[in-house]
């Protein structure tokens, strides 16, 4: 593997690693911490932790290195247009994608087509409002970047976009860990469509954030009234 190679293989590690750490510092933390305090501490520090990750992989995104030249990134990238239009249509496919897919769960094994994890954040978001900027914004920024840019991109010449695209979707099931591996595995192949049919990450991004926003719906509603 030679230098630029390994540089840009790093730098998809780092942003990995911060992602993990984003997420794995408040709970570490948060033992540590008065009980009565407990709470919203680490509402407050999960906030910052994601925040911080995100301004990091942007930061990092305008990098040059950072995204290898291979058959994924070897056309150019979507102008903004282009890229906002298909992150609407990507945001309206993914709301039908988790429909059939929660509904068809439901069939087969009888899951329930509530998301568990979905319920608790809102119900957190619902008693400490800044919170949703977490669930809006900055997950769907960070989760594109790890599971989309960071996967699919370095993974892509090694076993085909097919191969690529699968493999960041089980991980992306995975780590919602809620029991709804089909849902999140489906939206994860999604939203690697968006990114390889565009060849920019911001689209998956729009339709990620949408999809979060509509999620939170009751809650914003709240919060504008």
């Amino acid at each position: 593997m030679d230098n630029k190679k390994r540089s840009r293989l790093t730098l998809a590690i780092q942003i990995i690693l911060v992602y993990l750490a984003s997420q794995l510092l408040p709970v570490f933390v948060i033992p540590f911490l008065p009980e009565a305090d407990r709470i919203p501490s680490g509402m407050n520090l999960s906030l910052f932790s994601a925040f911080l990750g995100s301004v990091l992989m942007v930061a990092w995104n305008g990098r040059k290195k950072w995204t290898p030249i291979n058959s994924l990134t070897d056309h150019p990238s979507a102008p903004i247009g282009k890229t906002i239009r298909n992150g609407i249509f990507g945001f309206v496919g993914a709301v039908l994608i988790q429909i059939i897919a929660m509904n068809v769960e439901y069939l087969l094994f009888r899951l329930p087509v509530a998301s568990e994890n979905t319920e608790v954040l809102l119900d957190l978001t619902n008693r400490y409002p800044f919170f949703i900027l977490n669930i809006i914004l900055f997950s769907p920024v960070m989760e594109e970047f790890v599971f989309r840019k960071a996967i699919v991109t370095h993974l892509v010449d090694a076993i085909g976009i097919v191969g690529a695209a699968t493999i960041s979707a089980l991980l992306f099931a995975v780590a919602h860990n809620d029991g709804h591996y089909l849902v999140y595995g489906a939206l994860g192949l999604w939203f690697s469509f968006l990114y390889y049919r565009t060849r920019n990450i911001a689209t998956p991004m729009i339709a990620h954030a949408l999809m979060n926003a509509v999620s939170a719906l009751p809650i914003l509603s709240q919060l504008v009234s």
